[in-house]
């Protein structure tokens, strides 16, 4: 919802421009393109904030072994986060202990550790 009034806002501080173009050029089609051309150029960076994603990281999830305590369960692995991409790298699969383990030891900011429930 707060990105939808941000939108609104955003949409606000177009007219100025809109205004003002048309005022010094008269209304019209050259006009109107005109002022979207300009409006576009300033407002690309303006959405461009108000619309940045947080991009999710991506996880593989399955059960078996972990990797590092051997433990039976629910296994995790972290592929991709912010500064963080293990596309192409060997895949080690990890328990909930040790994946916040390695979690905390990682430190990227943009992942919040959630203690992880496993099945019952």
């Amino acid at each position: 919802m707060k990105k939808f009034f941000l939108y609104l806002l955003r949409w606000q501080l177009s007219t100025p421009i809109i205004w003002l173009v048309i005022r010094n050029l008269g209304t019209g089609l050259f006009a109107t393109i005109t002022a979207n051309f300009i409006g576009g150029c300033i407002f690309f960076w303006v959405d461009k904030i108000i619309f940045k994603s947080n991009k999710p990281e991506i996880w593989y999830l399955k059960k078996g072994n972990c990797d590092k305590c051997h433990q039976l369960g629910e296994l995790y692995r972290l592929v991709k986060a912010e500064n963080y991409d293990r596309t192409n790298s060997q895949p080690k699969f990890l328990c909930a202990k040790c994946s916040l383990e390695k979690l905390k030891n990682l430190n990227i900011k943009s992942i919040k550790i959630v203690p992880i429930q496993p099945n019952k």
